[in-house]
């Protein structure tokens, strides 16, 4: 039986991936404070949690189809 991990930090070009926007959005996302990063020496990681709460705290809209 294999446990599945989630990691707790993701480098930000696999945040940017993850919520779907743009670099520049993302880097004003990380300078308002609305998604946290930590540095491990020279790199920049995005914690996981912050991403999973910005996306749930977007409006929601209904989709049309």
């Amino acid at each position: 039986m294999h446990s599945q991990s989630h990691p707790i930090c993701v480098t930000i070009k696999d945040a940017v991936k993850m919520i779907g926007v743009g670099n520049t959005k993302f880097h004003e996302l990380l300078n308002s404070g609305e998604i946290e990063a930590v540095k491990s020496g020279r790199q920049t990681l995005v914690l996981t949690s912050s991403l999973h709460k910005y996306v749930e705290n977007l409006p929601r809209r209904p989709i049309k189809g």
